[in-house]
């Protein structure tokens, strides 16, 4: 199966893909664009390519949930970290009602 895609000539001189568009882009019809037919796995790669910069938001909020302990090394959650709970308790209050400990807490 080929995949036909529009990229500007001067990539396509350089072999290096980084904008494409699937109908030639009306915005730069001054520009020279050219029309051009790769792979499956070519465009699968340059997909991958282009989603890499995105924000990976599933990637930052399980780095965000889960915490290495570094005294034992044991992977722990962050809802079971004192430190975390303590953090958000705190987080909108003034700094007069801030608690030191999860002991402190009130339930």
């Amino acid at each position: 199966m080929k995949i036909t895609i529009w990229i500007h000539k001067s990539e396509a001189i350089s072999g290096n893909i980084t904008n494409y568009a699937f109908t030639r882009p009306y915005h730069d019809r001054n520009e020279e664009w050219v029309e051009v037919q790769i792979s499956q796995d070519e465009f699968a790669i340059l997909e991958d390519k282009d989603s890499s910069d995105d924000e990976n938001l599933f990637r930052d909020e399980e780095a965000m949930i889960y915490e290495r302990n570094p005294d034992t090394g044991e992977i722990r959650t962050m809802k079971t970290n004192p430190s975390w709970l303590v953090e958000q308790y705190n987080r909108n209050r003034d700094p007069k009602d801030w608690v030191n400990s999860v002991d402190e807490i009130k339930n």
